[in-house]
């Protein structure tokens, strides 16, 4: 259902994604020129705020704000029927398909959406979909798909993709999360991928250190030794040490005489 509700009747709750005001002041712009493209979304709950705030945000919180900045006193919303952790899986579903997410914000909404639907519907099984009443589902998304075909294709998500972000999203330490959110880290899945792999005592100090040193290069590069020093000439004559241990008797005849050719060697025959 479609209706326009006052901002003041709509409470925001704890947010998977936290709102980006740069972002919202950018929506804000475009509402004032275009109006408000696509509505948010809401659910019905009289009881919240003693019945102050009858609707419960659901899905646009950056078009929320925005109406805000721009001070309008209503919003048009769409009014789903959903309880709350329904509400949640249809938030998370939107940040998924939005281009500008990140590698770190993807990883963490795909394994929050796996532990939903863990809660609601039983352990995902392995070697397959766990099959559930088309019902059961919120209508974006299809009957028993751990992840929808649809979404998988809008972020390009594959099996192997998949394991990178829920590994990302089960791995990363929540300190060292904070400390790379708002920073270009937070978008190079192969650096989260790297950090989520060490163990959580080393994750823990590479977040306590970005608070002094901002530089992750920086700071991952603490605790390395110094590379030994290799004099070149040590390492070329134990190449050709091995190699020559491979060589039969007329390959090494031939190393003598390319020797020979090159340097003056009479001083081997006085030795004799």
């Amino acid at each position: 259902m479609l209706k326009s509700i006052p901002l003041t009747h709509i409470l925001v709750g704890d947010r998977a994604r936290p709102v980006d005001m740069e972002h919202a002041a950018a929506i804000a712009g475009s509402m004032v020129d275009r109006g408000l493209i696509n509505p948010i979304t809401v659910r019905a709950t009289p009881a919240a705020g003693g019945g102050k705030t009858p609707y419960t945000l659901v899905a646009g919180g950056h078009r929320l704000e925005a109406a805000r900045m721009n001070d309008w006193e209503e919003i048009e919303a769409v009014v789903v029927s959903a309880d709350a952790a329904e509400a949640q899986l249809i938030e998370i579903s939107e940040n998924l398909f939005r281009n500008d997410l990140s590698a770190l914000d993807r990883g963490i909404f795909v394994v929050k959406f796996r532990e939903i639907f863990e809660e609601k519907h039983g352990k995902i099984q392995q070697g397959g979909d766990r099959k559930s009443k088309a019902n059961d589902w919120p209508s974006m998304f299809s009957p028993g798909k751990m992840l929808s075909n649809r979404v998988q294709e809008r972020l390009g998500i594959g099996p192997s993709t998949y394991k990178n972000v829920t590994k990302i999203g089960m791995k990363l330490h929540p300190m060292l999360r904070n400390a790379l959110r708002g920073t270009p880290h937070e978008y190079d899945q192969k650096q989260l991928l790297k950090l989520a792999s060490l163990p959580e005592a080393d994750q823990a100090g590479i977040a306590a250190a970005l608070k002094f040193e901002p530089d992750l290069k920086k700071v991952l590069a603490m605790d390395k030794p110094p590379k030994p020093v290799v004099d070149a000439q040590d390492a070329i004559f134990t190449k050709v040490c091995k190699l020559l241990e491979q060589a039969e008797e007329g390959t090494l005849i031939r190393v003598l005489h390319h020797i020979g050719d090159r340097r003056d060697v009479s001083f081997l025959e006085a030795a004799e």
